[in-house]
């Protein structure tokens, strides 16, 4: 129950997926100084207009008004205390607008619009004028429509605006009834301010904090969005300029050595035009290939085959990258394993793609295991007892929370090295689109061999991920339905 809550949660809310960067948090503060500056001009537009017609009332109908309080509350004068109320508000509440404006301007004001914005809002709101009339015995309720002007013109800082919102509802409701102030004329406080007005009052703030929430939530997802798609740019630009920067030097110093018309190039030098065009090809592939694999799904044409013969395959085929980088390499597949549907292309992508991931994020002379075993949902014994002759020597466990196992038997794959590790919070991220490693920028790739395996594992129906410590190593893990199981397809 709890894990569905947490999926439909993720599902309203996209930005929780973001950490509040200080780039944002610059941000959010620079957008915070900004609309309080445009809020302190039109309150005091707002509280000017507002008192002077005030102030009109009570200085030029103030005979109509004391009538009326007569009439009402039986009570004439109370109608001279609201005027004097009204003045000194009137001088109180433009003065603090005028003091948090000049405060704006300055550095001080800069670092801090949290605390403008409190004392822009106690005046605003009633707070300053309620504890005024709190001296001549009058109880004057909170402004709710101030609550709905706030939440538009600064929506951001939930908690700032509930804290604003509850100090004069508190205030009201709980200091002045401890004061004695539970009447106003013959009218008990209960009845000035019934429980209607309560409830509408809380849910106007509730409206507007929820909103204020809403909408810091999708700033916060756009902003962090928009950051990464600037380091996905910059990583495109850098990987695909380093080739296009080789090739080019390469014609220069061949025309360079040109002696006529025709230029002689030599095989080395055709090799690494070659190599330089190449890896240029691989990159605008891989991030089409994303591109597509993100809009239209992995196609697979699954058929029966033997794990042992791709991961020899592979070996082969990348055995080249392993002599330079001194890495050995272990492997822990017995010869009898039960065959598994999968894609031999893109099964050999995978395991390519994980064993020349350990190579660019390691340094030389690691050493990799490479180990598969079936396990079952139903057993758990020989499960521990496989998992452990598996990685005996390594300091990083499998476990059955670890793999996520469905009801059925299942190959499980597995990668192990003994590199430099990876964070735990970049390991719960690794297998997202554009993610790349802390090293990365001194890395050819996009940051796209991860993710394209998880998208290829999931096609099959199996499940992928990874267990790591820093300066500890990883291990890479995947699992594949076995033959005897439905060709699994996903177009």
């Amino acid at each position: 129950m709890g894990h569905r809550l947490r999926q439909v949660w993720s599902r309203l809310w996209p930005g929780n997926r973001f950490v509040k960067s200080a780039e944002y948090l610059a941000w959010r503060r620079r957008f915070f100084h900004q609309r309080l500056g445009v809020g302190l001009w039109i309150g005091l537009v707002y509280v000017s207009i507002l008192f002077i017609y005030w102030l009109y009332l009570f200085m030029f109908q103030i005979e109509k008004l004391r009538s009326d309080f007569d009439r009402i509350f039986s009570k004439p004068w109370l109608a001279d205390h609201f005027r004097a109320i009204t003045v000194i508000a009137c001088f109180v509440v433009l003065g603090l607008i005028l003091t948090c404006l000049l405060i704006h301007k300055t550095q001080w004001g800069r670092r801090h619009p949290a605390v403008i914005f409190f004392i822009f809002t106690s005046a605003v709101n009633g707070f300053a004028t309620l504890l005024i009339a709190t001296f001549y015995g009058i109880p004057i309720k909170p402004n709710p429509s101030a609550f709905l002007a706030f939440a538009v013109l600064i929506p951001i800082c939930w908690r700032l605006h509930l804290s604003s919102q509850l100090l004069p509802i508190i205030y009201y409701t709980v200091a002045l009834p401890i004061l004695g102030m539970t009447d106003l004329g013959d009218e008990s406080i209960l009845n000035v301010y019934n429980l209607g007005d309560l409830i509408e009052m809380i849910w106007v703030c509730l409206i507007c904090n929820l909103g204020v929430f809403v909408y810091e939530r999708l700033r916060l997802s756009e902003f962090e969005s928009r950051r990464e798609l600037r380091i996905f740019l910059h990583a495109i630009s850098h990987d695909l300029r380093n080739p296009v920067m080789g090739t080019a030097l390469v014609i220069k110093n061949a025309l360079k050595k040109a002696t006529g018309p025709q230029a002689q190039i030599s095989t080395a030098v055709m090799q690494r035009l070659l190599q330089s065009s190449d890896r240029q090809l691989t990159l605008i592939n891989t991030l089409v290939e994303a591109y597509h694999t993100d809009i239209q799904g992995i196609t697979l044409d699954c058929q029966p085959l033997q794990i042992n013969a791709v991961i020899e395959a592979v070996l082969a085929d990348i055995g080249p990258k392993l002599s330079p980088h001194q890495v050995t390499v272990s492997k822990r597949i017995r010869p009898d394993l039960p065959l598994v549907n999968a894609d031999e292309m893109q099964l050999w992508r995978v395991l390519s793609n994980l064993i020349d991931n350990a190579l660019k994020h390691n340094p030389p002379d690691i050493h990799l295991i490479l180990a598969a075993t079936v396990i079952n949902f139903d057993r758990d014994s020989p499960l521990k007892t496989e998992l452990t002759d598996l990685f005996r020597d390594t300091p990083l466990k499998l476990t059955r929370q670890d793999l996520k196992l469905k009801p059925e038997p299942r190959l499980l794959c597995c990668l192990h090295d003994d590199g430099v590790g990876i964070p735990p919070a970049q390991s719960e991220r690794l297998f997202e689109l554009y993610t790349r490693g802390n090293r990365a920028r001194y890395m050819p790739g996009l940051g796209l061999g991860l993710y394209l395996c998880k998208e290829i594992i999931a096609a099959h129906g199996g499940e992928i991920g990874v267990i790591s410590q820093p300066a500890v190593g990883s291990l890479f893990w995947f699992t594949l339905p076995l033959a005897t199981s439905p060709v699994i397809r996903q177009l």
